[in-house]
Formats: structure tokens, C-alpha cells, sequence
């Protein structure tokens, strides 16, 4: 009762805030590009001659109190002509905002970096990490594909198990551990051809946001990081398209007004080829081989009114692999969001969200009757989401609201699939869940100096019953298979068991020079949903489990301090921070634990602590004709549970990372880029002992420990070229040439080390290293616009 009560003393504290001693009247508004009529997150609106100053949110809008007066009011976003407008307001005002962009020319010689939030590191409590999709475009890509997510991994703190390994490792955090969002909507896998591409498709983005630091109240459910994505909103004043035709995959994108100026639609696919190539050959083993993925977005928005907007979006992907017409293999992510934009005041503006997220998966064998057999599993929610932005005055902000989902686990049904199958029906327990969470956010500007935010976030998770449900409690020895006792039996829309986690939140910022401030923030952090895998790294046949019976919520603690800097006019940034991370209720199997259609589960499984520290550098130039970025990571992760009571590395423990990269501009038609990528070798667990048996030698590990070797050392270097077509004035449609280099010093990086009998004397045992990629991979992909 006393934590309801504390959470209801915070919010009313937020809502009623001290009554204003003067009259305020407030201009708010949205911005716009005026060419296609995209919304501008992070743009800035600063008044002259004051420290009043404040940007748009997520959808575009701003809003910014003052006393009644004449204003002088800069309204900017970098890559974008600058607007300044000399206002007298008296009551409250609407003033949309539609700002050029920049000349093509300037742009051409100029290579901007990130165009969102180039002084937020400085000025904003909470640091983000964020990356331009035209950036993203220029990096070097792997076969064409210029890819999101793996930009991401060239930022301070952020990793990966491996080359070919899906998703990213946020300081010390596993896969699961990062909330990755497409317009609301949560994505389980995010990788095509087994990691080689993400699912994102950068036609269709307007920009990415990753919370590493620190996470605002308003996002919750995983313990590392949030990278929130957002798809473009469409032109709509006029019709327009972009593609591409690359090595492996083609894409294209279209968009255009419904209602010129009111509303709009964009669409975009992209499937790869690789199946088509494959069935041209006349050698059979090749021809009936088939893997290929696809994966198309749409997206439509409307404006109903002055105050109403309203956004449809969805995204649908799959990958499909056929093995010689004998084994089949399927995933993909489905996705749809509706969401309402209402003003009901120039201080108060509200965001109603409905979300469908659905990903499945199969694997079966096709054409052996004997052993024919299909398995399918999956994850569905359905979410419900209301929040607010409120404005008071103009050094306040505030963010509240609430959000309900369900989520349907069906973790594996295995079945025949022809009648003289040996194999039986095999079907795990279905399971549901209850996830409910209210949030307060509070951002403080008390002056240029010192600013603010904190926040609280309570979640509600309940595992419900679906059909018939037995519960048991597992006991036995450590390391070893427990027991199943205890039996509890729940009818269909029981509650099995709830978890309450309250997770506050706070972030602090003192300037202490001429655009430079140090920040330190505290975030506490929960996770219900498990990720259930016992490989290297996750794979998309991975189940996932909510907290339930027998597994507890995840539990973080996060501290982080660090110093930033901007100098010569926002030119250049500078950045150090040191964090410290404790996880509670970390998810582990014993040693050869059977993950996949496994009734009992739970008893092979052990919970543990982990933690986390380290040390981040990064320093950018912004623009100018080269440009880029070097980011250095120092860190240690490590684990203990019930096998093994002493800390020992974690498997994406690295403790060296270092990122560089180059954007270079050799003409206004050529740019050149390149990407460094060095990190010290992550750790693994091979046998130290071995003893014959008939002759034949068999590996064992003498003492249990886990990781208890580090393979070697990982460097890529990659480059790309960009060819642009001459514009002629007045044509609307331009084409670039991708060339790239990927690996291009031909160095096979290990991703695993495993230990095999010697071919030439089969009594000895050799270490084996294993490459995704063990070659330079040249690629060339043509792009175009019109």
C-alpha cells in the first residue's frame, strides 16, 4: 500500500504544480519539411536575447510558454535553411514551421553528420545516441545493404558476440536485453539470411534513437537499451520513389499525398534473389537449394483536423531456407500500429497507440515419410498505449501515462507431417501473460546551468493460465537436472503468479563551460520477457518464456557518469563516460540442456548475478568535407550462479572495442568511406582434459568452469565508394553506384573455437577455428531517385 501511495503522492505532485505568478500565453506548432511534409524530430526553437529555448518531440510538435510580448524566434534544424520570425503574441498561438532544406550544392561539399540532435549531448539530462539515415547510407555496407541496426554496433558500448551474430550487446546486456521498436511495435528477431541483414530497411526510416546511458520512465520492459525507430510518414505534396538493385537484394520505395498536403502513403519492399540464381544451375544439388527473405512497409497518415492526426503503419518480413527439398527452415516479424496525435491544448499533447506484433518460426524435414515432421512456435502481443506531453512553462516538461499488453507465447508444437512418420504429436504448455505499467517523467530546466529529469515506472506482470496448467517447484543438486515436486494445477485465466517492480529513473546536467556540461544519471530497470537459448548466439528458433512460476523478473541497476563537450560551433563533440551496471535473476542453463520442446524447462535451468563496468570515449567531427567518428570502449562483463559461485567471464565480455569511421568527400559527386573495427577476442569454453575410450579420444572439462578460454582478437576494415549522377536542373530523377569492400584485408576473424581429432594422427585433438567470413566480399549496388 505505501508504494501506491508513494507513486500516487509523485504524480500529483507532477500534475499540480505551482499556479504561474503571471499570465503565460504559449505559441505552439509543428515542423515540417516543406518539400515532402515530414514531420522534424529534435528541431530547435530558441528565443533571442533569453534562455528560453525547447525542440519538437517524436511527432514533430513543440510548444513554449511565455510572458505576453514582442519575440524575436529562431526556428532551425541542421541541414535545413534557418527561419527567424519577429512575433508579438498576446494569447495562445499556433505557428507551424516549414523550413528548406539547405542547397543541393552546399550539401554536396558539405557531408552533415547527424541531423537531429547535434547539441542535445550538451544541452539535454538524457544523452541518446543517434544516427542519421543518411549517414547509415554512407557507411560501408555489407553486399549492398545498408544496415541500421549494425551501425549502431560502431557507437561507444555497443557490441557484438560476433561476426554473423544477430542483434548488439549494450553495456554488458545480452540480446534480449535491448527493446527494439518500429513504430511502436516491438521486434523478437531482427536479422535476415542468418544475421547478414537487418530487418530495418533504410528507405523506409526517417531516424533511429538509441537509450543506452539512461532510459526515460516512458520506456520499459528490457534491462539494457531502447532502440527506437521510426518509419517515414510519406510525401505528401507530391509523388516521388527511391531503390535499389544490388548483389543480393532489390528494393523499392514509393510515396505520395492521398490528399495533397493533408495526407499520405508510403510502401516499401525488398526481397533478395538468391533463390532465382540458385535454380539456373544444372547441377541438382545446387538447384534445388533455395534461401531467400522479403520484407515490405507501409505506412499512411492523416490529418484530421487542426489538432488530429492519425498514423496506420505496418511491417511484414520472412526468411524461408529449403535445403534441398529435405529440410525447411521459416521466420519472420509481423507488425501493425495505429496511432492518434491529439492537441487538446497548446500545452497538452496526447499519443493513443493500438500494436500488433507477431513473430513465428517453423523448421521440418519435407520429403522423408519416415522422419516428416513440422515444428512451429512464436510470440503475439497486443498492446495498448496512452501517454501524455505536458508543457507548463518553459522549464518544465512532463510525460506521463499508461500502457497495457498481452502477450501469447506458444513455445514449440512439433507434429508429423505424413502418415508413415515415426514421429508423435509433441506440444508444449501455451502461455499467456498480463503486462500493465504506468509511468511519470519530469524534465527540469532551473536555468542554463543545471537542469534535470526523473521519472518513476511501475509494471504489473502477471502470468495467466491458458487451458489446464500444472505448476511445479524443481529441487536437486547444482549443475545437475532437478527434480519436478510440488505439483499446482490452474484453470484456464488463472493468475499463476504476479510481479510488481517499481523502476525509477533520474538524470542530472550541470554545464560547466562554453557547450559543455557533466551528466549523471541512475536508472533502475526490469525485464519479464526471457529469451531461452543455450548457443553461442542467438539463433531465430530461440523461444522466448515469460516471468512465471519458476523464473523471476531480470533486475538492473544503473549508474553512469561523464563529461561532453562541443567545440568550434558545434563542429566537433567530445564525450567520456564510466557506468557501473549490477544484474539480478540472470538466465542460465546446465551443461547440455535440452531448450527446445522440453516440458520441464525449468529444471535445467540456473539464475545467477552479472555486473558490468567501464569506460567509454568517442569523439565526432559533424561536418565539413571529411568527416566521421572514433569511439574506444573499455569494459568487463562477468556472471556468477549456483554452477559457478565466482565471478567468470560472460560470453560477449570484450575488453577492448574500438570503432573508427571516415566520410570523405573527394568531389561534389565522389565520397569515399571507410570503417575500422578492432575488439579483443570474446571468451568460450573448451575441454583442458581428454581420455581414450576404444582408442578413440574423447574431451572432457576437468573443472566445470565456464569460458575459461578467449579466442583471438577481431579487426575488419571496410570501404565503399559513391558515384553520383550529374543532376540536370529541373530533372527530378538522379542515380548514385555503391562500390564496396567488406573485410577488405582478407582477414578470417574467428567466431568460434571448437576442438576436433587431427585428420593425420587421429589419437591427438586440435583446436578449430571457425570464420563466417574468411574472404574480401566485393558488392556494387545502383541506386536511384525520381
Amino acid at each position: 500500500m505505501k508504494k501506491f501511495k508513494l507513486l500516487s503522492t509523485l504524480l500529483l505532485g507532477l500534475f499540480f504544480l505551482p499556479a504561474l505568478a503571471q499570465k503565460k500565453v504559449t505559441i505552439s506548432g509543428h515542423f515540417k519539411d516543406a518539400n515532402n511534409g515530414e514531420v522534424l524530430q529534435g528541431a530547435a526553437i530558441t528565443v533571442k536575447n533569453t534562455n528560453t529555448k525547447t525542440s519538437t518531440n517524436s511527432y514533430g510538435f513543440y510548444s513554449l510558454t511565455l510572458s505576453p510580448g514582442n519575440y524575436v524566434v529562431n526556428y532551425s534544424y541542421v541541414g535545413y535553411n534557418t527561419q527567424e520570425r519577429t512575433i508579438r503574441i498576446q494569447r495562445d498561438t499556433v505557428i507551424n514551421i516549414q523550413l528548406q532544406p539547405a542547397s543541393k550544392e552546399m550539401r554536396e561539399v558539405v557531408v552533415s553528420g547527424n541531423a537531429a540532435r547535434r547539441t542535445d549531448n550538451v544541452r539535454k539530462p538524457i544523452t541518446t545516441t543517434a544516427l542519421s539515415v543518411n549517414t547509415i547510407r554512407q557507411l560501408p555496407p555489407l553486399l549492398g545493404e545498408a544496415d541500421v541496426i549494425k551501425s549502431f554496433q560502431l557507437m561507444p558500448g555497443v557490441s557484438t558476440v560476433g561476426e554473423g551474430a544477430s542483434g548488439f550487446n549494450v553495456r554488458g546486456g545480452g540480446v534480449d536485453q535491448n527493446l527494439i521498436l518500429l513504430d511502436e511495435a516491438p521486434l523478437y528477431f531482427t536479422s535476415h539470411l542468418f544475421n547478414l541483414f537487418s530487418v530495418t530497411n533504410p528507405d523506409a526510416m526517417r531516424d533511429a534513437v538509441l537509450y543506452k546511458s539512461d532510459m526515460p520512465a516512458r520506456f520499459g520492459g528490457r534491462l539494457s537499451s531502447v532502440l527506437d525507430t521510426r518509419m517515414k510518414d510519406g510525401n505528401n505534396q507530391r509523388w516521388s520513389g527511391t531503390g535499389g538493385l544490388g548483389l543480393i537484394a532489390s528494393r523499392l520505395t514509393l510515396e505520395g499525398p492521398i490528399q495533397k498536403g493533408k495526407s499520405s502513403v508510403i510502401i516499401s519492399g525488398r526481397r533478395s534473389y538468391t533463390d532465382l540464381l540458385t535454380k539456373q544451375s544444372s547441377d541438382p544439388q545446387i538447384k534445388d537449394n533455395s534461401i531467400y527473405f522479403y520484407d515490405l512497409s507501409a505506412k499512411a497518415n492523416f490529418t484530421l483536423s487542426s489538432k488530429d492526426r492519425l498514423f496506420i503503419s505496418s511491417y511484414f518480413g520472412k526468411d524461408y531456407i529449403n535445403v534441398a527439398k529435405r529440410f525447411g527452415m521459416e521466420w519472420g516479424n509481423g507488425t501493425g500500429t495505429l496511432r492518434w496525435n491529439h492537441v487538446f491544448n497548446p500545452r497538452l499533447f496526447s499519443n493513443t497507440s493500438v500494436i500488433y506484433s507477431d513473430y513465428k518460426y517453423q523448421l521440418g524435414v519435407l520429403n522423408d515419410p519416415a522422419n516428416s515432421f513440422t515444428w512451429k512456435a512464436g510470440i503475439k502481443d497486443y498492446s495498448l498505449k496512452n501517454g501524455f506531453t505536458w508543457y507548463p512553462d518553459s522549464k518544465n516538461t512532463l510525460y506521463f501515462g499508461a500502457e497495457a499488453a498481452l502477450h501469447d507465447f506458444n513455445p514449440g508444437k512439433a507434429f508429423p507431417t505424413d502418415e508413415r512418420s515415426i514421429f508423435n504429436t509433441v506440444e508444449m504448455q501455451a502461455q499467456r501473460a498480463g503486462d500493465y505499467n504506468i509511468y511519470a517523467d519530469h524534465e527540469v530546466q532551473l536555468s542554463d546551468v543545471f537542469s534535470f529529469e526523473y521519472g518513476l515506472r511501475y509494471s504489473l506482470f502477471q502470468t495467466i493460465s491458458r487451458g489446464k496448467t500444472t505448476v511445479f517447484d524443481f529441487t536437486g543438486e547444482a549443475g545437475q537436472k532437478k527434480e519436478a515436486i510440488n505439483p499446482r494445477e490452474f484453470n484456464d485465466g488463472d493468475v499463476i503468479k504476479s510481479y510488481g517492480n517499481f523502476q525509477p529513473r533520474a538524470s542530472v546536467k550541470v554545464k560547466v563551460g562554453e557547450e559543455a556540461s557533466v551528466k549523471a544519471s541512475y536508472s533502475r530497470t526490469a525485464q519479464n520477457l526471457h529469451l531461452i537459448s543455450n548457443t553461442v548466439a542467438s539463433s531465430p528458433l530461440d523461444i522466448w518464456q515469460p516471468s512465471s512460476f519458476n523464473i523471476k523478473p531480470e533486475l538492473s541497476n544503473n549508474f553512469s557518469t561523464g563529461y561532453f563537450k562541443n567545440f568550434n560551433n558545434n563542429k566537433y563533440e567530445f564525450s567520456t563516460e564510466v557506468y557501473y551496471r549490477t544484474m539480478r535473476n540472470q538466465l542460465d542453463f546446465i551443461n547440455n540442456a535440452q531448450t527446445l520442446l522440453n516440458d520441464t524447462l525449468a529444471a535445467s535451468m540456473v539464475f545467477g548475478d552479472g555486473r558490468a563496468y567501464g569506460a567509454e570515449f568517442f569523439i565526432k567531427k559533424n561536418e565539413g568535407r571529411l568527416n566521421g567518428w572514433i569511439s574506444y570502449t573499455l569494459s568487463k562483463v562477468e556472471k556468477k550462479n549456483e554452477l559457478q559461485a565466482d565471478y567468470y567471464p560472460a560470453r560477449f565480455d570484450k575488453r577492448h572495442v574500438v570503432s573508427m569511421v571516415g566520410i570523405y568527400q573527394l568531389k561534389p559527386r565522389i565520397s569515399l568511406s571507410a570503417t575500422y573495427n578492432f575488439s579483443s577476442g570474446t571468451p568460450t569454453t573448451l575441454a583442458d582434459r581428454r581420455f581414450e575410450f576404444d582408442g578413440i579420444p574423447v574431451q572432457y572439462n576437468s573443472t566445470d568452469l565456464r569460458n575459461n578460454y578467449r579466442i583471438s582478437a577481431y579487426h575488419r576494415l571496410d570501404l565503399s565508394a559513391t558515384f553520383k549522377k550529374r543532376v540536370i536542373p529541373g530533372r527530378r530523377y538522379t542515380s548514385e553506384w555503391v562500390v564496396s569492400l567488406y573485410n577488405a584485408t582478407n582477414r578470417k576473424n574467428p567466431f568460434s573455437v571448437y576442438v576436433r581429432q587431427n585428420e593425420d594422427s587421429p589419437a591427438n585433438l586440435e583446436p578449430v577455428q571457425f570464420s563466417v567470413f574468411g574472404t574480401l566480399i566485393p558488392s556494387a549496388t545502383w541506386n536511384f531517385k525520381f
